[in-house]
């Protein structure tokens, strides 16, 4: 699979010759849902401390227990509280929700692999734990000299993860010989007679390609076998009975 990016589009030529093109999401909109999800995050951890502090206040006004006895625990308890909340958010967002964050997904943008596949958990936590250094030195100066010089405005997380955050919308996208419907439907057929011996990540990642030239990208919550079934109905291709 061969890749390229010009301006702010990414090509992605995959093996089945179709030609798909990413829109690089732009700085506007990266930024403001990174307010986004600084704000959402900060409230999230905001109410577990209040959660907490309500516990412990209840706890030594309705029991005998002393808060010098238990207030360490109580510190260390919201202290994991806190780590496993701040990493989960990025994460799940990232992983679980197809690279949406909920800022990312109200600006309609995604993070992706340079490939076009979905991020991976260790994709999401080596681009997350970068983040520190591209916020430096406080207004995120290192992240933003990074996209300037990069040509998919690539912050160093995403250099050292090998992703990229794109438009969430239909890509563009260049079949072989100008799309003509019985080619595409050809490239259905013969990705559906060889995805058995192609690896669960594989199958995602040519599955995902091949809806794009479609025009189309897959719904939150759909994996493999409901994109296979979604390029059955756009091709109609006939699919021999078992």
């Amino acid at each position: 699979m061969s890749e390229r990016a010009v301006g702010r589009v990414l090509d992605i030529e995959t093996p089945e010759a179709v030609l798909v093109s990413f829109r690089i999401a732009g700085f506007g909109s990266r930024g403001l849902a990174a307010v986004i999800d600084i704000v959402t995050l900060g409230a999230i951890l905001l109410a577990e401390t209040l959660v907490l502090a309500l516990l412990a206040y209840l706890v030594s006004r309705f029991t005998s227990l002393r808060l010098d006895l238990y207030g360490s625990w109580l510190v260390a308890g919201l202290i994991a509280v806190l780590f496993v909340t701040y990493w989960g958010y990025y994460i799940f967002g990232e992983v679980v929700r197809n690279g949406r964050t909920p800022g990312k997904r109200i600006l309609r943008i995604r993070v992706v692999r340079e490939d076009g596949s979905r991020v991976r958990v260790l994709d999401s936590v080596v681009r997350n734990i970068i983040r520190s250094i591209d916020v430096m030195p406080g207004s995120y100066a290192v992240g933003v000299i990074s996209m300037v010089l990069s040509r998919t405005s690539q912050r160093l997380g995403d250099m050292a993860a090998g992703t990229v955050v794109i438009a969430d919308e239909p890509p563009a996208r260049l079949p072989v010989a100008g799309g003509h419907a019985e080619e595409l439907q050809g490239i259905v057929a013969e990705f559906l007679e060889r995805r058995g011996g192609l690896s669960p990540d594989g199958r995602w990642q040519v599955a995902v390609q091949v809806l794009a030239a479609y025009g189309e990208v897959p719904q939150t919550g759909w994996d493999e076998p409901i994109v296979a079934g979604r390029l059955v109905q756009l091709s109609g291709v006939e699919v021999p009975a078992t």
